[in-house]
């Protein structure tokens, strides 16, 4: 019997200062990152109280420059690069020919380079993608990963910690703009971007000097209760906040529109690959089905793929749900057939041989207080 070997597991730069921490590891695809600290849902409510700093090192990061660089983009992915400004952000995907969902990132311009950050699970697929093309024009493609690891800090005080490690003055930033500065005597480039449905900042530095960046952010972060927390509190801020992850809520069967992310769509701009699907989609008023919040009223938790019903007839499926530490009740995200995903609608999911009643709702289930983005 022959056995296939085994994948090469990688480890973040961090993995030595997380064991230092009483880290618990879990392997997800072929990297180890932290499962927790200490406690998950003590994570979840610290980082909803105050603040907390996790590892986001694995994600990839692609920069592209030349003089073709905007036309370039322009044509791949479903946003408009064209109309962004030195120093802004956005998010944007990638699609196939049929308007499927490739991958999704978000795109910074750095000013004359731009800056693609992938999930780390499309990162390598993406990069195959996007390369070739820089055969045809004046433009370069590098994969920049190690000059861009990331650390991020989320939760209500991440602008107070953030003030107070960057060597400049912090700006006011929207979602997504970025800025360059010193933290802990290194060049880094700081972005707001919320993965939790908290103000936060991801911080871009290269690997080798992530350490002495992780280092500063908790040492300051300590006087604010602002601590570590890892992937399993991650995943239960991010859904009550309904953000979808690429391989679990989304994936190559989904059309672009389906999964709820407008604001990575440009419908105004040029041809990009997969765009006719998409206009197809906005031509005809709807989609077929749409990622949609449901609420659940009952204890028990739906799996992923768990059928949503109703009176008996299939509507739709679920991706994530889970019991939500800050609500305390049962959330899910599903994709709900056209008809059925309005806010309000009442429907059933079959889970095993129970039925859970359950109601259709606006995302995302958890608003952040206002006063968070004040200065």
């Amino acid at each position: 019997m022959t056995h296939e070997a085994p994948h090469h597991i990688r480890k973040s730069p961090l993995y030595e200062a997380h064991k230092r921490l009483g880290a618990s590891f879990q392997v997800h695809q072929d990297r180890e990152v932290v499962a927790h600290y200490s406690n998950s849902i003590n994570e979840h409510h610290s980082t909803r109280a105050a603040g907390g700093v996790i590892d986001n090192s694995h994600c990839g990061a692609i920069k592209v420059s030349g003089s073709e660089a905007i036309q370039f983009l322009n044509g791949l992915v479903t946003n408009d690069v064209k109309v962004l400004e030195a120093g802004k952000g956005m998010r944007a995907a990638f699609l196939t020919g049929h308007g499927k969902v490739k991958a999704l990132c978000r795109i910074f311009n750095l000013g004359g380079e731009y800056l693609i950050i992938n999930d780390p699970q499309t990162h390598e697929a993406v990069f195959k993608y996007v390369f070739p093309f820089s055969y045809a024009g004046d433009f370069k493609v590098e994969d920049a990963s190690d000059k861009y690891r990331a650390i991020s800090i989320q939760g209500p005080k991440s602008q107070l910690v953030m003030k107070e490690i960057c060597f400049e003055p912090l700006p006011a930033l929207a979602e997504h703009d970025s800025f360059e500065t010193l933290i802990a005597g290194h060049r880094s480039l700081a972005a707001r971007a919320s993965h939790t449905g908290e103000l936060g900042f991801d911080i871009f530095v290269p690997a080798s000097d992530l350490n002495d960046v992780w280092d500063f952010a908790l040492l300051k972060g300590e006087f604010h209760s602002v601590t570590p927390f890892g992937f399993e509190a991650l995943n239960t801020l991010r859904l009550e906040a309904g953000i979808p992850v690429y391989g679990i809520d989304i994936d190559e069967t989904n059309m672009m529109l389906e999964t709820g992310l407008q604001d990575a769509v440009s419908f105004t701009k040029g041809c990009y690959t997969g765009q006719e699907a998409v206009a197809m989609a906005t031509y005809r008023g709807h989609v077929s089905k749409k990622l949609s919040g449901v609420t659940v009223a009952s204890e028990i938790v739906p799996g992923p793929k768990d059928i949503v019903q109703k009176d008996g007839k299939e509507i739709g499926f679920v991706t994530s749900a889970m019991l939500s530490p800050s609500l305390g009740s049962v959330v899910a995200l599903a994709y709900i057939k056209y008809g059925f995903f309005e806010p309000g609608n009442t429907v059933e999911i079959a889970s095993g041989s129970t039925s859970l009643p359950a109601t259709v709702v606006e995302l995302p289930f958890y608003h952040r207080a206002a006063t968070q983005d004040r200065p």
